[in-house]
């Protein structure tokens, strides 16, 4: 049937499933369903008391309920031959065995999710050949899981391997053979597994969940597979296989139409002439501003999109709008099964509609004898039914609506329909005669396809430069190309699991150029700008290349474009490489890529040699000395756990305090004039928990020279020696190193423990320091010190009002009045002597 830019669609078929599927509800009021998945033959809800409830779509009936212990289903996936189904809890992600038969019991393996209760999956999506499934997460992974079985039947275990990690949650999962399409709340990125290839669509970033799906065509000559990634404002990306955008589709506008009414078999005659009555061109429909959270195809036309309160569907093709409706109440799922939409709400209601065109729809009235209906739709669309009689559809049957109406004396509707009647007898008297309208009308449609096929080939050829042609006036895609500033795509990182432990990726052609700097030797010159197919090419023709996907478990090494061998060590030492820069590139700690992997290696020495191997190649690729090994101590600092360093060896803990006192090292230091000790500095200080252990264990085993030679270097640890002090109860030490930190907290932490007379010789200090006279922690020793209070000293009324919690009122009267003379006039605030009469 020929579809033209004029076709009409509604929404018919409708079924409700509500009553069926609440049949196994009717006796409980707690038990709810939270979601769904629907195949060819089954329906399966998740509900809150983690149970599956399994329906035969068909027929609605009950088949079977699946038990579960491990609470409330919040998703749920089937496979594409309903084999297994797929579903995820709070704390673990499950597989069913789909078995109805009442012999053997239900089985439901599991598999816990991270210890972290705040991590919660987000999206569930089963490849075709149900081996695997992805699901992605809230903290922004996406996880492969693989099933193993035992001659294809009984189901054994299953794997699970995280395979990208992202800044933000996962949205959307979709696949087509080696792509796989990932779309967060900031970005979209295109996956090639088979060579292990990361992209991201575009350079424009967003905030919010849009969803993204593959467009996969029968016919790749007349119209080309595609992506198309939902954006703000109620726009698509169109993107091709190659994560390259062509266009942008906008359809804000376009939704300032009206709604769809759904046919209903249950509707009456009252009710049928009621709904076509309504005037809704009268009605002022504002442009839609939408959030599409998911889409998917129908087939293979249309692309289906929906929001809490509307159904929508867009012909790409045509950047058209096909139809929208908000005839449901809260929507929270909808699926695609054959030609169907099925739709879940909030109420736990459950609907089937489908898209038709509207002659198809008509059609169908009058062979279901719903002959007045179908006048009304008629007369609601006169001009559009009487084009299609025109142009030589077969309209004939709908003459009986004719007949029908002059039975009925139904006069007035038979003349607003005449121009159809008309029309149709028309095409009738052509077709007998055989007229030349009809070479006239053949003539055209030639010429239209041969003027689209030569638009085809003039946008392939141009846009093979670079250029592309945009048909509509929705397109934003025609900025200059001379531009070369590019966001840093930070998002491509590292895939693990069934992928290798962590992978290099060699033709990695999506660096922006801060990051091509960093890999430049990692990828070859001749393939940093190839697409996929181009090196799926060159991958093919070349014998040097080992696939890992395809070699033997036993080769431990691979080999890159140059044939050169890259030992196991070495793949892992490069993918540290690429993990730490790209960590530096997006500010985020991802020590979880990298734990497992340590956790691997046999002992602290032989990772210590690993990290000198990793500096070197910093070193190697640009990296000066001290940076190559700060970004070694900091992937290494990040994974330890402090409280291992009391198990260590010496040198091990050596190599810990050399690396701590290196990422801590300042020049800005006030020393003292006598023994070089610090007197003023920044008590800010990194991996604190690492130094105060590493101080401790000195201390313990009265090692006081490395303990002090640390603290010289990184004098931030004070508040660690003040409290070995305090349980020795040195006061002089510690009222040196309480004043000298300038931290509030320390003070008031080591106040409580002081008597009356520690807190008349720490106000003595206290004025000595504000004149600018520093004690010496070690040697005790007195160094004046210009612009004291640049260091965020303590003021009067801090130090006051820490020192009125722990005396009383009129002890610390006479010690203000002892030494007034070195107070200045406006330095003790009136609510300090409030505080003084209220705990007086």
């Amino acid at each position: 049937m020929k579809i033209n830019m004029h076709d009409l669609y509604c929404l018919s078929n409708f079924i409700d499933y509500s009553l069926p599927i609440h049949e196994p509800l009717k006796h409980s009021n707690r038990i709810k369903y939270t979601c769904f998945d629907i195949s060819e033959n089954y329906v399966i809800f998740g509900a809150t008391s983690g149970s599956l409830y399994l329906f035969n779509r068909c027929s609605g009936k009950f088949l079977h309920l699946i038990p579960n212990k491990h609470g409330p289903i919040n998703h749920l996936a089937i496979s594409v031959n309903e084999k297994y189904v797929a579903f995820s809890t709070n704390r673990s992600i499950c597989v069913y065995a789909v078995n109805l038969s009442a012999q053997v019991a239900p089985q439901v393996i599991y598999t816990n999710l991270s210890s972290d209760q705040s991590v919660q999956v987000t999206c569930l999506h089963w490849t075709h050949d149900e081996k695997q499934f992805y699901y992605g997460d809230s903290r922004g992974q996406v996880n492969l899981v693989l099933l193993s079985s035992f001659m294809g039947h009984s189901l054994l275990n299953m794997t699970i391997h995280t395979i990208l990690f992202l800044e933000s949650p996962i949205i959307q999962i979709d696949d087509f053979e080696s792509l796989l399409l990932v779309s967060n709340c900031s970005k979209c990125i295109l996956c090639n597994t088979e060579y292990e290839e990361y992209k991201q669509i575009g350079n424009r970033t967003r905030d919010g969940a849009y969803g993204s799906c593959f467009a996969v065509s029968n016919n790749e000559a007349i119209q080309p597979s595609r992506i198309y990634c939902a954006r703000p404002g109620s726009r698509f990306w169109e993107v091709d296989f190659e994560g390259d955008v062509i266009q942008t589709h906008q359809f804000k506008t376009a939704l300032a139409i009206p709604p769809v009414k759904i046919h209903k078999v249950s509707e009456s005659e009252i009710e049928t002439i009621a709904k076509y009555e309504e005037n809704d061109e009268m009605l002022d429909y504002q442009p839609q501003n939408l959030q599409f959270g998911k889409v998917q195809m129908l087939n293979q036309d249309f692309l289906l999109a929906y929001t809490e309160l509307g159904l929508y569907v867009f012909d790409m093709r045509k950047s058209s709008i096909v139809l929208w409706c908000n005839q449901f109440e809260r929507i929270v799922d909808c699926r695609v099964v054959n030609d169907d939409i099925v739709v879940f709400t909030q109420t736990g209601s459950l609907y089937s509609v489908r898209v038709l065109l509207m002659t198809q729809y008509v059609c169908e009235l009058v062979r279901q004898e719903k002959l007045l209906e179908c006048a009304c739709c008629m007369r609601k669309n006169v001009k559009y039914f009487a084009d299609k009689a025109r142009e030589d559809y077969d309209m004939n049957v709908l003459n009986q609506i004719k007949n029908f109406l002059i039975d009925r004396q139904e006069y007035e509707l038979l003349n607003d329909l005449s121009v159809i009647f008309d029309a149709i007898a028309q095409c009738e008297g052509n077709g007998d005669n055989n007229s030349s309208g009809g070479s006239s009308c053949t003539a055209e449609r030639s010429i239209s396809l041969g003027a689209t096929a030569m638009h085809n080939k003039i946008s392939k050829e141009q846009t093979t430069h670079g250029i592309y042609v945009l048909e509509n006036a929705f397109c934003d895609n025609l900025k200059s190309q001379k531009s070369t500033e590019k966001p840093l795509k930070d998002a491509l990182l590292t895939v693990t699991g069934k992928f290798g432990k962590n992978i290099i990726k060699y033709k990695f052609n999506v660096f922006s150029e801060e990051q091509q700097k960093l890999v430049h030797e990692l990828i070859p010159t001749n393939e940093r700008v190839l697409p996929f197919k181009d090196i799926r090419a060159l991958c093919e023709n070349d014998e040097e290349i080992v696939c890992r996907m395809k070699r033997n478990n036993s080769d431990t090494n691979t080999k890159n474009f140059n044939g050169q061998h890259i030992s196991a060590e070495e793949k892992t030492i490069y993918n540290l490489y690429l993990i730490c820069k790209s960590a530096k590139i997006s500010n985020t700690n991802f020590v979880e890529r990298y734990r497992d992997l340590f956790d691997s290696i046999g002992s602290a020495r032989d990772l210590i040699s690993l990290l000198d191997k990793l500096e070197q190649v910093m070193r190697e690729h640009g990296d000066s000395e001290l940076q190559a090994k700060k970004s070694c101590y900091e992937m290494y600092f990040n994974y330890l756990n402090a409280e291992l360093i009391w198990e260590m060896d010496d040198f091990t803990r050596d190599y810990i305090r050399n690396g701590f006192i290196l990422l801590n090292a300042s020049n800005d230091i006030v020393r003292c004039d006598n023994c070089n000790f610090p007197l003023r500095f920044d008590n800010s200080c990194l991996y604190h928990d690492i130094g105060a252990v590493l101080l401790r264990y000195y201390w313990s085993r009265n090692e006081q020279v490395k303990c002090f030679d640390v603290l010289t270097q990184v004098p931030a640890l004070f508040d660690i020696l003040a409290r070995f002090y305090l349980a020795e109860n040195n006061l002089d030490k510690i009222l040196s190193i309480v004043l000298n930190y300038g931290q509030p907290q320390l003070l008031q932490d080591i106040g409580k423990n002081f008597s009356l007379y520690a807190w008349a010789r720490c106000f003595e200090q206290f004025v000595e320091l504000q004149q600018g006279r520093l004690s010496c922690v070690n040697c005790e020793c007195v160094t004046p010190v210009e612009n004291v209070n640049r260091h965020f000293f303590y003021t009067w009324n801090c130090f006051l009002g820490i020192a009125l919690d722990y005396l009383e009122a009129h002890d610390i009267l006479t010690l203000i009045l002892k030494w007034s003379n070195c107070i200045p006039n406006d330095a003790i605030d009136r609510e300090f002597y409030t505080r003084c009469l209220l705990k007086a």
